[in-house]
């Protein structure tokens, strides 16, 4: 903001070059609002300025303002190049456009753009998220050149959709072709783990993130952990995973054990990770429900009618035996 008003101060304010950039600072600060304001402040919009507000709000996951946009500079007869239209295809992507993607596609090929590394895995990306994973296999193997983020695009979307042996041997693949991984190959490789029940290999793989490729695993990688682990019946390892988590578990990470817990009837595990749950979320009445009904399979019936008791006072009262201390 501060070089903002020196550029107003030294009348800068018409240098497209200087605007573009506060354009593109606004954008990685978050702060669209003020990068807006400056975009419809511009009296003649280039091309540069255009992309500029459309890739901030794609980077900023406001796909439905960068799309529309996009449609108002096509509207002023302003042709986008592929820096525009990578942008355009990523915000396709996070809002399932996949025919506004396809459009996209289509005015690639009657202009003749050239299809390069960054534009080809904006593409690949926009069609694997939106479940085309043929088409996306297609344009990934016709491509001349690929970094990280086109093998990511790849992975994750077969994962995602279900191909989890064929995400599982691209990763193969990749690893082959001298490719470093990154967190997001992992979440994408450990998501195929899960949907397969490749419990030993999603072992492997999550314990050579750190070991092998000096990545520490994030709060997603362990969410993934403990889906796989849940789903194999290794409660235990679950929670023990979660317990030697360097970073605080989250709801999402908690709630796939609990629902874990209820499949198999496991009441011991799932006090304790209600416990947690309620330190979190004190106002959670949905996760007493769980233990309620866990309560009542068991027919453990004085302990249901304590935890109802609690939940009509509103507020969550310390469970009798319950520490918050691991």
């Amino acid at each position: 903001k501060q070089i903002h008003a020196d550029v107003v101060k030294f009348g800068l304010e018409l240098d497209m070059y200087i605007v573009n950039g506060l354009i593109r600072c606004y954008c990685i600060c978050g702060d669209m609002g003020a990068a807006r304001k400056l975009f419809e402040e511009v009296p003649e919009r280039k091309l540069l300025i255009w992309t500029a507000i459309i890739s901030g709000y794609s980077q900023n996951f406001c796909s439905n303002e960068a799309l529309a946009l996009f449609d108002q500079m096509l509207g002023q007869g302003v042709e986008p190049d592929g820096a525009t239209l990578s942008s355009v295809l990523s915000a396709c992507a996070r809002s399932g456009s996949l025919e506004m993607g396809k459009q996209v596609h289509i005015y690639i090929k009657e202009k003749g753009i050239e299809v390069g590394l960054i534009l080809g895995t904006a593409l690949v990306d926009m069609y694997a998220k939106n479940g085309e994973i043929s088409v996306a296999r297609s344009l990934f193997d016709k491509m001349l050149e690929r970094n990280t983020a086109s093998w990511n695009a790849m992975i994750c979307g077969l994962a995602v959709h279900g191909h989890a042996e064929e995400a599982f041997q691209l990763f193969q693949e990749m690893q082959k072709a001298k490719l470093a991984p990154n967190n997001i190959t992992f979440v994408g490789v450990l998501s195929a783990c899960c949907h397969a029940g490749l419990l030993e290999v999603g072992k492997e793989i999550f314990l050579s993130m750190r070991r092998v490729y000096g990545i520490e695993p994030r709060i997603e990688h362990y969410g993934c952990m403990v889906n796989l682990l849940s789903r194999g019946g290794k409660l235990a390892e679950a929670e023990e995973l979660i317990n030697g988590m360097l970073c605080e578990p989250d709801i999402v990470v908690l709630g796939a054990l609990l629902g874990a817990c209820k499949d198999h009837g496991n009441i011991k595990v799932a006090e304790k990770v209600v416990k947690k749950m309620l330190y979190m979320e004190p106002q959670n009445h949905g996760v007493y429900i769980v233990l309620s009904n866990m309560y009542a399979d068991a027919g453990s019936w004085a302990d249901v009618l304590r935890l109802r008791e609690e939940m009509k006072d509103g507020g969550v009262k310390k469970i009798p035996g319950w520490s918050l201390v691991r």
